[in-house]
């Protein structure tokens, strides 16, 4: 458990350096994309395979596993002498009274079975254990009710409005109640939902920005993206630097957006694209509660100007900065996905040490 802590997390911060380096060099299509390989070995439940560069290799972790293990192994042999001391000391009194000892039971094997680890370490990783278990439990309970409270919402004030092509799939699109902060796309089985208000508001044109806007969600697979965030949170909740993932991850989500929606846009019309950004955001001013987790705005002003000067600005996609960053992104799924080699030899010697072991026994 530990081990996955701190790999991911080192993880974690190679990737943000990454996205600070090369976040104006590189479009944002691909440093959204680098948040699915954080998302991987999050759920990823052990190594990849072993591999000389992995970070399990350095001196420092070494130093460190090897002083964590001497110190499990010093009070574990210390909790076997208190036990060895404890059984005999009860032999010898119950000898010396004469009394004939009581007979284990199968319920007796079951209650110390179910004790808490005698040593230090194992009481800790037990606690752990439960406490994370807990986390997990009450994480996803919030995000389930949040969910299932916003599609409530979204089914009784939703009105149908029409339907939008996204290659070979026909996307429903709604008005809904005026709470929802701003346009989104929501569900495993999507659906675009518009505030019905904003709909006045606009030009038909503008309208039609806004559905391709959140068609490119849906190209993107952005609503899997959500369900893939919302597991990543539930089973890494005591990481902090997972929460920041996953609301960078949304940003870079918006930018990918924009940069596909500007794509399939004239030249022209990105003036356009930027004031159908700008009159959502002056329209959820002010507006709160369940639809602020799903809202385009929900990341605020100061990263909705980053947008518009991302729209108004040179989209630059260096060659030469991608195959770096996609070299430098190898290296680092080579160290954090793989585990010590010195540890594949461990295993293999104690895998052989048992076999040997079994051989003999049979002869």
């Amino acid at each position: 458990m530990l081990t996955k802590v701190v790999v991911c997390s080192v993880l974690i911060l190679i990737v943000l350096a990454i996205r600070a380096l090369f976040q104006k060099r590189v479009s944002p299509i691909f440093i959204y994309a680098l948040w699915l390989i954080v998302a991987v070995r999050l759920l990823m439940p052990g190594m990849l395979l072993f591999s000389p560069i992995s970070i399990m290799n350095t001196n420092v972790w070494r130093m460190g596993s090897s002083l964590l293990a001497q110190e499990e192994e010093r009070q574990d042999r210390e909790y076997k002498q208190q036990q060895y001391r404890a059984y005999y000391e009860k032999i010898f009194k119950e000898s010396n009274a004469a009394i004939g000892g009581k007979e284990e039971t199968g319920e007796e094997y079951i209650e110390l079975k179910w004790q808490w680890a005698g040593t230090l370490f194992g009481r800790i990783r037990q606690f752990a254990g439960i406490v994370w278990v807990a986390g997990m439990a009450v994480t996803a309970i919030i995000f389930l009710w949040k969910n299932i409270s916003f599609y409530s919402f979204l089914r009784l004030s939703r009105k149908s409005l029409t339907k939008a092509a996204a290659g070979r799939r026909i996307i429903s699109v709604f008005l809904a109640g005026d709470e929802l902060a701003s346009p989104c796309l929501f569900g495993i089985f999507p659906a675009i939902y518009i505030p019905e208000k904003s709909i006045c508001l606009m030009e038909e044109e503008k309208l039609a920005y806004i559905l391709e806007h959140e068609l490119i969600h849906y190209r993107q697979k952005d609503h899997i993206w959500a369900f893939l965030r919302i597991i990543c949170l539930i089973v890494n909740w005591y990481n902090p630097l997972v929460w920041l993932c996953a609301k960078l991850s949304i940003q870079d989500g918006e930018l990918a957006c924009d940069a596909g929606c500007i794509k399939r846009l004239d030249e022209s019309k990105r003036c356009f694209y930027g004031e159908t950004l700008l009159d959502m955001m002056t329209y959820a001013k002010g507006k709160h509660g369940l639809s602020r987790a799903a809202a385009m705005m929900a990341s605020g002003k100061k990263f909705m100007k980053k947008r518009i000067e991302f729209i108004a600005g040179e989209q630059k996609n260096s060659i030469f900065s991608l195959t770096i960053m996609v070299t430098i992104m190898l290296l680092t799924i080579g160290c954090t996905y793989t585990g010590s080699v010195q540890l594949k030899e461990t295993r293999t010697e104690q895998t052989s040490s048992v076999t040997n072991t079994n051989f003999e026994m049979d002869k």
